[in-house]
């Protein structure tokens, strides 16, 4: 070993060593490793430096274990009072000083941190963001992995460097939790938060699905029973319903999904259909309504007021298989019978990925000669006049205004008539009929009508 000349070694590679006094480097040849050397004080024992060292990382990992806890033990206090995932997420959210995300199997947001942006415009995000990690097939790479992975930024969505990880319910995949970067670098903390929230995010799912079975058993026993007219309007069950959200005087639209799912339904075909329902459900409950849903084989039916319309829940919801059957509006125990006789008879008429409305597949069905659609039709738009005990009088009206083109004066003539006593039935018949006469196209329906009723009376 070479000596200085105050007797002090030189280090295995030449250089004098000091405690932490880094020596300037010389540009090195090429070939050279360029590795940094540090010139340590003889006096100073090895010993001591590598005990610093030593507890200086055990004091560092026991931080992040302490801090880990208690995020932790944050975490699992905020899943005993939390309702929603989005309450998770703004948990963990404060504790990490960083956007969290939930989002299931196909993209849609669950919940978030992020209360500065509309929660539409972050599931637009996220769904875009998801779209990409699966054109990419690091989707895969998320789902197959046991622990937090690294994503790198995706700025064409919008979309930081995030730590990506399953949330996993007896094996199978019920969600994902992202955490975004920020200004400070994603560690292990951030690793480790992430991991516990997969997991109270699972527990949370598990507890929510058991308290959704319940009132899905009671939901749909109510739902079918109301489709099916077999609700008995006692007090009692009265008090029920009302207590599950549904209005005996209020306006409703019944809704039909129908999945494109062989029967019988597989397990996969299963698992497809709730998460369909879980989906339908959470989008029920964000836009202020009670999930009235009946589930069976491949069909799901549901109930949704009438001021709502069905076409941005098809935009959410909606995929290229399934297709959506929408009944008139109707009222009361009898009009929910009716609404579900609406959707059936839409079943066999249905494309996929389409909306059909009653209104507007009965028409034309009819116009081309369907006798089904055409006694459909005749019901839809004069049943109520038909049905009446009292609506021969009214329907003998609505054939001559009919006849004489809603003219009124004529069609009091007509009939022979004032036409105050006209105005008064006009007023019956939109009432009985639910519709206004001033409508032209209604008119025009109207008229249709009446004049298959007279061909099929007739024939």
């Amino acid at each position: 070993m070479q000596r200085y000349p105050d007797d002090r070694p030189y280090g295995p590679t030449g250089s004098r060593l000091s405690v932490l006094r880094a020596r300037p480097q010389p540009v090195l040849p090429a070939g050279l490793s360029g590795l940094p050397l540090l010139e340590i004080d003889w006096d100073i024992p090895f010993s001591s430096i590598t005990e610093e060292i030593h507890s200086s990382i055990i004091r560092h990992q026991g931080e992040i274990i302490e801090r880990s806890d208690e995020i932790h033990r944050s975490l699992t206090h905020a899943a005993v009072v939390a309702n929603t995932l989005g309450d998770l997420a703004l948990a963990l959210g404060k504790l990490l000083n960083r956007a969290v995300n939930f989002v299931d199997t196909d993209g849609l947001l669950l919940g978030s941190s992020d209360k500065t942006r509309p929660a539409q415009e972050l599931g637009e995000r996220e769904r875009a963001y998801f779209r990409l990690l699966n054109n990419r097939i690091i989707l895969r790479q998320i789902q197959d992995s046991m622990s937090p992975l690294l994503l790198d930024a995706m700025p064409e969505v919008g979309v930081p460097k995030r730590l990506g990880c399953p949330v996993r319910i007896r094996g199978e995949i019920a969600a994902f939790v992202f955490v975004d970067g920020g200004e400070a670098p994603l560690g292990e903390l951030d690793i480790r938060a992430t991991e516990h929230a997969s997991i109270i995010a699972a527990l949370h799912l598990v507890h929510m699905r058991a308290l959704h079975l319940q009132e899905e058993r009671l939901g749909y026993a109510l739902v079918g029973s109301l489709l099916e007219g077999k609700f008995e309007d006692t007090p009692t069950a009265l008090e029920r319903a009302r207590l599950s959200g549904w209005d005996p005087s209020g306006n409703y639209r019944v809704c039909l999904v129908l999945l494109d799912e062989p029967l019988p339904l597989s397990k996969e075909g299963f698992l497809r259909r709730e998460r369909w329902v879980e989906r339908l459900r959470r989008y029920l409950e964000n836009s202020g309504q009670p999930p009235l849903i009946l589930v069976s084989l491949n069909q799901i039916t549901f109930l949704m007021a009438a001021d709502v319309e069905p076409g941005p829940l098809w935009k959410s919801l909606g995929s290229r298989g399934a297709a959506l059957a929408v009944s008139r509006v109707h009222r009361g125990i009898t009009g929910m019978a009716q609404g579900g006789q609406d959707v059936q008879s839409l079943v066999p008429l249905l494309r996929p990925g389409k909306v059909h409305h009653f209104q507007e597949v009965m028409f034309p069905r009819a116009l081309m000669g369907d006798a089904d659609a055409r006694k459909l039709f005749i019901q839809s738009k004069i049943g109520p006049l038909l049905n009446d005990k009292k609506g021969e009088a009214l329907l003998e009206t609505l054939e001559a205004l009919c006849a004489e083109g809603f003219q009124l004066a004529n069609t009091a003539r007509r009939l022979g008539v004032h036409i105050s006593t006209l105005r008064y039935r006009l007023e019956r018949i939109e009432s009985l009929l639910g519709s206004a006469l001033e409508d032209q196209a209604n008119r025009f329906e109207l008229q249709v009508a009446v004049a298959l009723h007279k061909l099929t009376s007739e024939g």
